[in-house]
């Protein structure tokens, strides 16, 4: 997929190239305010705010998981971008998925001394391209979590990651943690009772080496991991930090969706968006037998201030994104192939700021 692509919405003020680009936004790159409650992050090491409809990179924290919200580039060979505030700085080592440019995967290493690291899975110039920072959350701490009892020979990561817990809030069950195995079972861990889901969801996590792959997670608790590539990857090291779903549809609002997009049923939830606290959440999985990348329209009330790039899982745990537009219109991107987006596009562990 051509770097391009992550300028897609964005604008040049090229006239023969908007056809190609899409509509024209004016490039807002100056000094605005955080969103309500955030704290704006100071970019260092050649690092810019991306803009072009994008919001200036912030942070905040809500019952103390925090969210991370704009989007950054770089001219430079830095991975260093910013630096957190002691007050979102995490209690270990964690690693998160994040959308880059061409809707590539990559991931944030987060220390506890508040230093950021920017990985791509395979090609740094797409992190210098674009990186979003939207739908990136974690824990800054393991208090209110509940440990995770790991089976089939795996193990806690160790090495400064969290053990492996989980927590619910609002609603929303959030994981942390880090785990590892030499064997071949996918099954790590069953959740307990209290932190199950009502419906079967896949959420994305990050592997060894900043690969991509995702929890399926049944209603009786049972999460297998699935790496995109081989098998090694999640062996070697499968992220929890920063997975997240909805334990049931209490409080959502149906989406209707569009241009031949149908929910994917086979026990997975209906499309649908619920705002808490300034977090807009999603849930569910669609599908389409058609070519439109346009399945919905955020309702108002759902809809972000700037332009939002999350990651989202698609079919045989392979990577994609939604764009979604200050007017709630949305769009799905895949990393590599269309038909993995028509196949399945999970919107299960997808959130982004107002």
């Amino acid at each position: 997929m051509l770097p391009v692509k992550c300028f897609r919405r964005a604008a040049v003020a090229l006239a023969a190239s908007v056809a190609l680009l899409g509509p024209v936004l004016a490039n807002t790159d100056t000094a605005v305010a955080p969103p309500p409650g955030g704290t704006s992050l100071t970019l260092i090491n050649g690092w810019k705010s991306y803009g072009f409809g994008t919001a200036k990179p912030s942070v905040s924290a809500i019952h103390g998981i925090v969210h991370l919200k704009g989007a950054i580039r770089t001219n430079g060979s830095s991975p260093n971008p910013f630096v957190l505030p002691s007050a979102f700085r995490p209690a270990a080592l964690l690693y998160v998925p994040v959308d880059m440019c061409g809707a590539t995967n990559g991931r944030l290493v987060i220390e506890t001394d508040g230093t950021v690291t920017v990985q791509a899975e395979a090609d740094f110039g797409e992190a210098q391209c674009f990186t979003s920072l939207e739908g990136v959350s974690f824990a800054t701490s393991s208090d209110g979590f509940k440990s995770l009892t790991l089976e089939n020979g795996w193990t806690e990561f160790g090495k400064g990651t969290a053990n492996a817990a989980a927590r619910n809030i609002g609603g929303v069950v959030h994981f942390e943690g880090a785990i590892a195995t030499g064997g071949t079972n996918a099954i790590p861990f069953i959740l307990p009772a209290a932190l199950r889901p009502a419906t079967e969801v896949f959420v994305k996590a990050d592997l060894c080496e900043a690969a991509n792959g995702r929890l399926d997670i049944l209603p009786d608790g049972t999460v297998t991991v699935e790496p995109e590539g081989a098998f090694s990857t999640a062996e070697c090291f499968t992220s929890l930090d920063g997975a997240s779903f909805a334990m049931n549809s209490t409080g959502f609002t149906a989406l209707d969706l569009i241009n031949g997009w149908t929910n994917y049923g086979r026990g997975v939830a209906n499309a649908a968006v619920k705002a808490a606290n300034g977090v807009v959440q999603l849930e569910g999985a669609i599908q389409t037998s058609g070519t439109s990348p346009d399945p919905f329209v955020l309702p108002v009330g759902f809809r972000p201030k700037k332009w939002v790039y999350v990651p989202v899982d698609m079919c045989d745990a392979t990577n994609g994104r939604l764009d979604i537009s200050p007017d709630g219109d949305v769009t799905v991107e895949a990393e590599s192939d269309f038909s993995k987006a028509q196949c399945f596009t999970s919107l299960d562990g997808v959130s982004f700021h107002e």
